[in-house]
């Protein structure tokens, strides 16, 4: 090697040009499949980009999924050859998850999903649910207590008019279910049940 030749290969070297570089692409995602995603380079379809760091890597962290369609910046670590791609950026989501240990939160366009163990809740549209909402609605506890307070009045109001009625019946100078009858009636004429609606069901559980 001349001397001019050696020195161009130092100063390469000082400048890290002479080493491999990874080259960015612009792909548009055509699918994707857990961490991995398909796009095009042009007409070329490229498939297995990671959308993690390492192969695997969301099962612990934040894992970002491009939309369909969407423009993705990715990493080509195998410096040209567009064997090894890593997703970088993305001009679309269409969702992020995030998991660690037993805890995964999701959020897409539709709601926010988090679990935690066996436990989990889900919030889309106005609505909560708790573990897939299989009991339904939640009590509403104030309307509760107004409807059983209704029930409890009517049956006091109920238990007075049975009692004024009974002796009515026997007033008089011949007994006489009658008069017994309207004072019943009477008493009993103001007297309803309330029920509400009991059921809150934009919280289920």
């Amino acid at each position: 090697m001349d001397k001019t030749t050696r020195i161009r290969s130092l100063l390469r070297s000082i400048a890290g040009t002479d080493k491999t570089v990874f080259d960015f692409r612009l792909l548009e995602v055509t699918a994707v499949d857990g961490d991995l995603c398909r796009a095009k380079l042009g007409d070329l379809e490229i498939p297995d980009i990671r959308l993690s760091s390492v192969a695997g890597g969301s099962e612990n962290g934040v894992l970002a999924v491009p939309a369909v369609g969407s423009v993705i910046l990715a990493a080509d670590l195998s410096c040209g050859n567009l064997r090894e791609m890593n997703v970088v950026a993305c001009s679309e989501v269409e969702s992020i998850r995030y998991h660690q240990g037993k805890t995964t939160l999701t959020a897409d366009a539709e709601g926010v999903t988090v679990e935690v163990g066996d436990s989990k809740l889900r919030i889309e549209d106005g609505k909560i649910t708790f573990n897939d909402g299989d009991n339904h609605g939640l009590v509403k506890v104030e309307e509760l207590k107004r409807s059983l307070e209704s029930i409890k009045n009517y049956c006091e109001t109920l238990k007075g008019a049975v009692s004024a009625g009974i002796k009515d019946v026997g007033a008089g100078s011949e007994a006489n279910g009658t008069k017994g009858a309207v004072t019943f009636d009477t008493a009993m004429a103001a007297a309803s049940i309330r029920l509400e609606e009991l059921e809150n069901d934009k919280i289920t559980h």
